[in-house]
């Protein structure tokens, strides 16, 4: 066999070992952040021709750097560092802007900004099924249970 085939099939297989010692596939998270960003630089025509160019380099190595070393860490250590600190912002129909930052600890932090400019903070949590909301001193606003009925409608 050829220095080129077994190096080829070397990284075959560690490609492969690296992926089914995960145990799930993860968020690719670089990947979900990466293709956004690139298809959405400058206008419709700039974001196309920017995605014809830097798409098939770019978005192959964020896919494969999530799947061998992003999501095995996040399978270890139960965090994905890429998607820690993700935020999304919501403006609605009358100006009101909610604000969303995940955390390291896998909470959820709400910001909701007023047209008025009034701001009022939330954390949600996770436990399994379990959702709780509380205000930013702390206090229980609203908890709900996930239930198994609720999945299939």
């Amino acid at each position: 066999m050829s220095i080129k085939k077994r190096i080829l099939c070397m990284i075959l297989v560690v490609c492969i070992a690296g992926m089914s010692f995960t145990g799930c596939a993860g968020k690719y998270a670089l990947f979900n952040k990466a293709h956004p960003f690139i298809g959405n630089l400058g206008g419709k025509w700039i974001g196309a021709l920017v995605n014809w160019i830097l798409g098939p380099i770019v978005l192959p190595f964020c896919l494969t750097a999530d799947a061998l070393l992003f999501n095995v860490i996040e399978f270890w250590t139960g965090r994905n560092v890429i998607a820690s600190g993700s935020s999304f912002e919501q403006i609605d129909e009358n100006g009101n802007r909610l604000a969303a930052v995940k955390n390291d600890d896998g909470t959820l932090s709400l910001r909701v900004t007023e047209v008025t400019g009034e701001t009022t903070d939330y954390l949600l949590e996770r436990d399994g099924n379990n959702f709780s909301m509380f205000d930013a001193d702390g206090v229980l606003i609203s908890s709900y249970t996930l239930a198994y009925e609720d999945l299939v409608n």
